[in-house]
Parts: C-alpha cells; sequence; structure tokens
C-alpha cells in the first residue's frame, strides 16, 4: 500500500503484495453494483469520485485487488462510509483493499473466485522502495478498522496485524467461510512474504465473522463482468478442475515420483505445508532426479510457478530440470506426459521436406556474425552465420530429428505456448546483460541447466526461437559454445519456419527457469 502525508515533500509508502504492479483500477457500473478490480492508484478517486456523484450504488464490490497507493483507499473509504453501502470481496482484497472493503456498512464475501483464493489482507504501511515498515499511517488504519468492527473489533489480532509485520509482504490473511473448511477459515499472520507456512501464527476458533471482519457468514452470489472473470491457464491451455481431494491426490502423486520409502516419507510432510500455503503457490520436482522447488503468496499463477521452478532448478549442490506439478489447486504434471506422447507421435510420423523447400529460409538476409552477445532490441534481423555455431534449416533440422542420433533441442521463446517436438523449454534462456555481474550470475546459471540437459559437450543440440527476428537463441548458441559444446547448432528460421513447412508443434511445458 502506497501512502502520501506532507513532511514538505510526498512520501511514497507501499502497502501490497511484494509484485503488485502499478496499474490502476478498472471500475464497471451493472445496475446498483459498482465493480473495482486491480492495483489502487493516485488516478482512481477521480473515477471513484464520478462513479459515486453518478448515484445509485447499492453495493461496491472489490475484485482482486493487491492493494496499492493508500492515501487513495482512505480516501475511497470515506466516500464508501458517507454513502453507507455495502461491500463485497471475490477473490483476494489485500492490503488497501482491506480499508476500502472494511468501509462499507455492510461487508460479505462473494462468489466470482475460488473459495481459498477468496481473503481479506491486512497489514501496515511500508516503504515502496526499501520495504521497511513505516508507522505513520498506522493511527488512522488501527481507528478505520476499529470504529467499523466496532464490539467484535480484535486489539490484539489487529495490532499484530499492523505493527507484527517485519517487511514489506508480512499479512494477516483471512479466508471466507461459506465454501472453505472450518480449518482453512482461521486467520493466520506471516512477519514476511517468505515465511513458511508452518512459522506462520494461526488463529483456530477465529475467522472473519467472529472477527468482525465481515457482517455476515454467507457468501453472497454475484456474476462478475466478463472482464473480470478469472481464467486460469498454462501455456495457453485452460487449467483442470480445482482438485477437491487435494490430499488424496497428492499422496497419489508421491506414490508416482517417490521411488523409495524415504523419499515418500519427506514428500509427504513437504505435501502437507504446502497445501495450507497461500495462493497463488506451486510446486515443482526434479526431472529423474530427486529435489522440488516450491513457491507461495504471488500475486499471480505464473510468478508461483516460476520461482517455484527456479528454486528447483537451482537447488545448491543439486541442479536439474524440473517438472511443475500444480499451481494453487488445479495439477500440472499430466501435462509434461500430455507433451511427451504428443511428440513421440509427431516424431514418429514427421515429414522430412526436401532441400529445395528451405532454399528461401536460406536466402533470408541477415547482418554480421557477432562479436558478443545482443542485451538489447533482441527483435531484429539476426546473422546470416554465428561464429562455431553451425546453422541449419527446417528440412536439415527434420532429418536429425528423425535420425538415430537426434540432437537435444532447446526453445528459448518466451511467449508463445507450442514449441518442436522433443525440446526442452528454457524459461528466458537467450537472455544477455550489459551489466558484467548480472551477466555472470546469469551465465552460470545457463550452464548448469544446460549441463543438466545435455551432459555430453560433444553431443549436438540446438537453439531455436521465434523467426530469424529473434536474437534469443543468437545468444543461448553463442553462450552454449563459450561453454565448452562442440556440436552446437541454430535453427535461424525458428518455430515460425517450422509451422509455414506444415510440421507438427506440441504443447509447451517449462523444464528450466534462468531468470531471477
Amino acid at each position: 500500500m502506497r501512502s502520501r502525508y506532507i513532511l514538505k515533500t510526498a512520501v511514497a509508502l507501499l502497502l501490497a503484495m511484494p509484485c503488485a504492479v502499478g496499474v490502476a483500477m478498472t471500475l464497471e457500473r451493472a445496475g446498483g453494483d459498482l465493480f473495482a478490480t486491480g492495483s489502487i492508484e493516485d488516478g482512481d478517486l477521480r473515477a471513484f469520485k464520478q462513479a459515486f456523484a453518478e448515484g445509485g450504488i447499492e453495493r461496491v464490490v472489490l475484485v482482486n485487488s493487491s492493494g496499492g497507493d493508500l492515501w487513495t483507499a482512505m480516501q475511497v473509504a470515506s466516500m464508501i462510509q458517507s454513502a453507507g453501502v455495502q461491500t463485497l470481496a471475490s477473490g483476494q482484497c489485500m492490503s488497501a483493499c482491506s480499508l476500502m472493503f472494511i468501509a462499507g456498512k455492510e461487508r460479505f464475501f462473494a462468489t466470482g473466485n475460488r473459495p481459498r483464493y477468496t481473503m481479506i489482507g491486512i497489514h501496515g504501511a511500508h516503504d515502496g522502495e526499501n520495504g521497511r515498515v513505516d508507522p505513520a499511517w498506522m493511527p488512522q488504519m488501527y481507528a478505520l478498522y476499529k470504529s467499523q468492527i466496532g464490539a467484535r473489533f480484535d486489539e490484539a489480532l489487529m495490532n499484530q496485524a499492523l505493527y507484527g509485520m517485519k517487511h514489506a509482504g508480512g499479512m494477516l490473511r483471512i479466508r471466507e467461510l461459506q465454501r472453505t473448511s472450518e480449518a482453512e477459515r482461521a486467520p493466520w499472520f506471516c512477519p514476511k512474504a517468505d515465511t513458511p507456512p508452518f512459522q506462520c501464527q494461526r488463529y483456530p476458533g477465529k475467522d472473519a465473522y467472529s472477527l468482525g471482519i465481515v457482517t455476515g457468514p454467507g457468501t453472497v452470489a454475484i456474476t462478475l463482468p466478463r472482464s473480470m472473470q478469472p481464467v486460469l491457464t498454462f501455456f495457453g491451455r485452460q487449467l483442470p478442475e480445482p482438485e477437491t481431494d487435494l490430499q488424496g491426490r497428492a499422496a497419489e502423486l508421491i506414490d508416482a515420483v517417490c521411488p523409495y520409502f524415504a523419499c515418500k516419507l519427506f514428500a509427504r510432510d513437504l505435501v502437507d505445508n504446502w497445501l495450507q500455503a497461500d495462493t497463488h503457490r506451486a510446486f515443482a520436482i526434479g526431472v529423474d532426479k530427486i529435489g522440488y522447488g516450491n513457491a507461495w503468496g504471488a500475486d499471480d499463477t505464473w510468478p508461483a510457478m516460476a520461482s517455484a521452478l527456479y528454486r528447483c532448478n537451482h537447488a545448491r549442490a543439486n541442479k536439474k530440470l524440473c517438472k511443475l506439478v500444480a499451481v494453487d489447486e488445479q495439477e500440472t504434471y499430466s501435462f509434461y506426459d500430455a507433451v511427451e506422447q504428443q511428440s513421440k507421435a509427431a516424431l514418429a510420423d514427421l515429414p522430412v521436406p526436401p532441400p529445395g523447400a528451405s532454399e528461401r529460409e536460406r536466402a533470408e538476409p541477415g547482418v554480421a556474425s557477432p562479436a558478443s552477445y545482443r542485451t538489447e532490441d533482441l527483435e531484429q534481423v539476426t546473422p546470416q552465420e554465428v561464429h562455431g555455431v553451425r546453422r541449419v534449416d527446417t528440412s536439415e533440422l527434420a532429418a536429425l530429428l528423425k535420425s538415430d542420433a537426434p540432437p537435444a533441442l532447446i526453445d528459448v521463446i518466451a511467449a508463445i505456448p507450442v514449441m518442436l517436438p522433443s525440446a526442452i523449454h528454457f524459461v528466458g534462456g537467450g537472455m544477455a546483460f550489459a551489466d558484467p555481474a548480472a551477466d555472470d550470475a546469469y551465465d552460470e546459471r545457463f550452464r548448469d541447466m544446460l549441463r543438466v540437459a545435455v551432459p555430453d559437450k560433444a553431443a549436438p543440440v540446438v537453439f531455436y526461437c521465434v523467426d530469424s527476428q529473434s536474437w534469443h537463441s543468437v545468444n543461448a548458441a553463442m553462450r552454449a559454445v563459450r561453454a565448452g559444446y562442440t556440436n552446437v547448432m541454430w535453427y535461424r528460421g525458428g518455430i515460425a519456419a517450422w509451422q509455414a513447412a506444415g510440421l507438427p508443434t506440441t504443447g509447451k511445458v517449462p523444464l528450466a527457469v534462468l531468470l531471477r
């Protein structure tokens, strides 16, 4: 949450989840309902004033807001108080959003988002630059919560929420009641964003209604505007329905991926803790190597997935490729099995275009061979050739993939949700940095992941990206050569040339994350 107060200058304070971005709230009106979603920014006050000036607002529905500007939130809260309207929370209403929610004359949770994801998050103000707690606005915030909650106000709990946080991400979280189990309704407080779930303080016997956060225990049925309805995807594919028996399904997965008893025992304790963690969350396990990575409390599913994979990939003394097992309540492990089957089927029937079919591809213009990595403007015409790297076209690559000794195929495309059959997707795999320290750290991660993907430095490896104007694959190929690989190839045409030739692709699944 960002606060503003006058001490000759305005000081920005952030009271939001650590990765919140400065995108203003979106407001939509439907009859007597005013829907608001997104980060709370300076300009939002004018939009709320205009909406209330039009009259007829009966409910303010807060949909998935991670917080934002504290001063703006306090002004909007005052407006809601004066109007005497209801407030509803659908999804996460965190930080500054909780001030707007608590200002409602009547307050309820609402449908529209998953039950475990629907919650109120309360904490104190902090400096947006360094995450340090700043108590300047705490008394006003405390007074607002106390005046609105009344007799059910829990002084000790609120003091902990506002003053007990150790850093920006510290938070008291309180889930909805009607669609969750008794254990899940209990509030919990984590002093920092990265506090392990089992170290967070829980308050069994308390809930949002007993604490006066909501004025009624029921969840109000609503229909969100289409633009605010959640759609969870995994590289372009809609995630399956949430698992209803998370414990049971987790046990099945553990049995499937753990080869021996000690692994199963350790994994069960680990998964039990992870199942209690904050949404958004993700869990990853090693490929052909024991190990895991997990993440929780992220602003969205992708940061959670990327963080879990990264921690699994780059565990100290245990570098490995990894698969995502689950994100939030949805299982993702099955996507990897599906892509493996797609790859086998595609390669079995893969046609090899005649050499003449790639003449146009080979004739595409290009620049001179680079002396170093490209650190900016990565979507520009690439070289015709790269020193130390063999350039291949579509017909050559198809023939190689059909051969008895096919190359390892490394996909470094950021956004496209499909890839070539048998490819290994490196998230952020074609980056380079002008700052030597940053590039050295990245280079170490790149070498670690390439070493586990292709242990033999004499083995063939092909890098590709989108098309002939994508430098990510050039950077990656050059980096592999400098890492000592002696049979490095570059598919300049990339997935665009592959698809133009009518060749099959598979769904994309990530196995390594290289960006911190």
